[in-house]
């Protein structure tokens, strides 16, 4: 059976500079223990780019790893970023395969995020619609352009980075960003408009 991976604590994480996560080619297999280390809240940020949902981040981000803790000793050392993300772009794409059989067997609906006490309902109801906004919007984006929008837009990757953890040319990844910037445009002025605000 395989070992459940503790949740790093905030405090506990130090983020990699961009010299750290990129190995040479000649350069041996870090460690397990410095992998999770150093790459686990930027497994998880990529975990959230391919589409998960917040409540399966943590979750999908622990089978990343204990993938890698299989796969490390196979690992040819070179583009780890690469190698990670491939890893998170399969167990998400797999997650999502079977997530209607899930559904199907769950007949109660999500639960709901808690509410801060400072929060005023109307707040919270204000910005969870604005978050299923964007949501809806994202998921109509191709799962290629989604990915690069939200890894370059909202979780604030180079262009550089993106192209090295996606194994793709720097060329395709400014390519899908501009074309995921002009659906992410025309698909937010085709939502329906608040007549009734003014």
């Amino acid at each position: 059976m395989d070992q459940v991976i503790p949740w790093p604590q905030a405090d506990a994480y130090v983020a990699p500079t961009t010299s750290e996560t990129r190995l040479s080619q000649k350069e041996a297999p870090p460690s397990f223990d410095w992998v999770y280390r150093h790459c686990f809240v930027d497994v998880a940020r990529w975990v959230r780019a391919l589409g998960a949902n917040d409540a399966d981040i943590e979750d999908l981000t622990q089978e990343v790893f204990i993938i890698v803790r299989r796969k490390l000793d196979v690992f040819d050392g070179r583009n780890l970023p690469g190698f990670l993300y491939r890893i998170a772009q399969r167990t998400v794409r797999d997650h999502r395969r079977s997530a209607w059989f899930r559904n199907l067997l769950a007949k109660q609906a999500p639960l709901t995020d808690l509410v801060a006490p400072e929060s005023s309902g109307f707040q919270t109801i204000h910005e969870r619609e604005k978050r299923r906004v964007l949501e809806s919007v994202l998921a109509r984006m191709s799962e290629k352009r989604r990915t690069t929008f939200v890894l370059f837009e909202i979780e604030g990757y180079s262009g550089e980075e993106i192209a090295q953890i996606q194994s793709l040319p720097v060329k395709t990844v400014w390519t899908r960003l501009h074309h995921a910037r002009k659906d992410f445009l025309r698909m937010v002025a085709e939502l329906p408009s608040a007549q009734g605000e003014k």
